[in-house]
């Protein structure tokens, strides 16, 4: 695996985005969840948004959807409003009118109250996270999703070990899958990734049908809270992290 620089920055210095990079944005649900009015979105992601129940979810999705028009932006040199968002048959978004000289690669992930966003210029990525819960039942449901050398090496911890595992097994498992752009039907058993290791994460193996390319994989969050991780089906030289001001014109 090829290590990239992985630093954290102040939003007042971000630098540009070249073709070995590749930036992620922390933004926090909570702090910004009066700030933000949703003008730049689709017709499309104002009925997403109008089909949430509680008024709470919509306003996270309408601030996270506004705050990734926002950041495509600057990466495409396309006005917010005018950008044009689609989706591949699995869900995978991807943005339809970027500057032909400018790829963005993109992904998007949000729980509870942080969402990440993660911007490439050279390939596909993945990026999730997780808000880690203690009423889930770690093992039964690895048994019933993840390969069976990620569920008998998970079984072998117990307590806060067994949780932090299967947090990181499963945050670089989603992180892989969205990368990969091909969502659940590539099934999360058919491939495996490490999780005692948080300094190196990877991809172990995957059926060769279904992947035989190159992933890199990269911690983003990984504390008593929240666990996170970035895949890139690319070699990126440098990660750089960010975090989304209020107002980002």
């Amino acid at each position: 695996m090829i290590r990239s620089d992985y630093r954290q920055a102040a939003a007042t210095v971000v630098t540009e985005l070249t073709g070995n990079g590749v930036h992620i944005w922390q933004l926090s649900l909570l702090a910004n969840s009066e700030v933000v009015s949703g003008d730049t979105l689709s017709k499309n992601e104002i009925r997403q948004a109008e089909r949430f129940h509680f008024t709470t979810d919509r306003l996270k999705f309408i601030l996270t959807r506004t705050m990734l028009r926002s950041l495509l932006s600057r990466y495409a040199g396309v006005e917010a409003k005018k950008l044009t968002l689609a989706y591949n048959r699995h869900g995978k978004p991807y943005l339809l009118n970027p500057d032909r000289d400018k790829p963005v690669f993109f992904n998007v992930t949000h729980s509870q109250d942080i969402a990440l966003f993660a911007f490439s210029r050279q390939g596909e990525i993945g990026i999730d996270i997780e808000y880690m819960r203690d009423n889930i039942k770690y093992l039964e449901l690895a048994q019933r999703f993840f390969s069976a050398q990620e569920y008998q090496a998970l079984a072998q911890l117990s307590g806060n070990e067994l949780k932090t595992g299967f947090y990181r097994c499963w945050t670089r498992k989603e992180a892989f899958i969205k990368a990969v752009g091909t969502g659940l039907s590539f099934s999360l058993g058919k491939f495996a990734v490490n999780f005692d290791n948080n300094d190196n994460p990877k991809l172990l193996w995957a059926d060769t049908p279904h992947f035989s390319g190159t992933c890199n994989m990269f911690p983003i969050l990984d504390d008593e809270y929240y666990c996170a991780a970035l895949a890139c089906l690319c070699h990126p030289g440098q990660v750089d992290f960010y975090y989304c001001p209020q107002n980002l014109d």
